[in-house]
């Protein structure tokens, strides 16, 4: 694997504080936001440390999913609204299964979810949207990656579970350029599971207004550790994405996940456009 400390000096950076878990010795929670007027709730003793956050453009190209833990690349879509959910099936759910296996370099892609989010009350009560995450985190552990495959493909998991298989994350703005709490995502290679909690996250079960949290499963939230390299994309269009695994089945020094964050940039101008994004998840398969 190639060593993080060989790549190109850094010519770009911000500084900003992320929100790192202290491990108390007691299973943190995370509950996903009910209602718009939530914010959300991390979980667990934070303890805010300021790191170094690279501006990943001048090295775009080189990064990938299996190094790396994420990548970035243009795809222009012929999604006209995200909103509208029969877009999000129709048009954008196969865009982006092809683009995820041909940048996982993988058989096939299969999506399982779209989350919205925005910085904007009324887009979430409107959407159902949920609010940024600023927490450094990864979605998934070995027991609900597998689950999370139950869940999908019902008995024929069975057979998926035999096989290498990724869940990848694509992360893009769903209108103008991000001018507020962008996402930040940590180079695989710097990442070691010594400081990494496992994190009980419940969500709530539809349909409103009656929630009910329900369906818990278990993340993974990050403690400090200085060794951390982390990277973003200022101000991603809508014709721009960021790809970042959050499981991988393979344990041979290819990269398993990428945490990330949303954080708060401290070069956001007064007044900034709403944060609204939406993020695909998919299963990814290889021969």
């Amino acid at each position: 694997m190639t060593d993080p400390e060989e790549e190109v000096p850094v010519t770009a950076a911000t500084r900003a504080a992320l929100n790192y878990l202290k491990d108390t010795n007691e299973t943190p929670v995370f509950r996903q936001t009910k209602t718009a007027s939530d914010i959300v709730s991390l979980g667990g003793a934070r303890q805010p440390r300021t790191v170094t956050i690279r501006d990943g453009r001048g090295s775009a190209a080189g990064f990938s999913l299996d190094i790396e833990g994420f990548a970035f690349a243009t795809q222009v879509t012929k999604v006209t609204d995200f909103n509208d959910d029969q877009q999000l099936e129709l048009i954008y759910t196969p865009e982006i299964e092809k683009l995820i296996a041909r940048v996982a370099g993988a058989r096939e892609a299969v999506v399982f979810d779209h989350t919205r989010r925005s910085t904007e009350a009324s887009h979430r009560e409107k959407y159902g949207s949920r609010d940024p995450v600023p927490a450094p985190h990864s979605d998934y552990d070995d027991s609900s990656a597998r689950q999370r495959m139950r869940d999908k493909f019902g008995d024929a998991a069975d057979e998926f579970l035999q096989h290498r298989f990724a869940i990848v994350n694509v992360w893009r703005s769903m209108s103008g350029p991000i001018e507020q709490w962008p996402l930040t995502i940590c180079d695989s290679r710097t990442i070691n599971d010594d400081f990494l909690i496992s994190t009980r996250r419940e969500a709530p079960v539809r349909p409103e207004p009656s929630f009910e949290y329900a369906r818990p499963s278990a993340t993974r939230h990050a403690a400090y550790d200085a060794n951390h390299r982390w990277y973003y994309f200022p101000r991603m269009t809508a014709d721009e994405v960021l790809l970042f695994k959050n499981y991988d089945t393979r344990t041979d020094g290819t990269a398993r996940f990428a945490l990330h964050s949303a954080f708060e940039d401290p070069a956001t101008p007064a007044n900034p456009a709403p944060r609204q994004t939406i993020e695909t998840r998919a299963f990814v398969f290889y021969d």
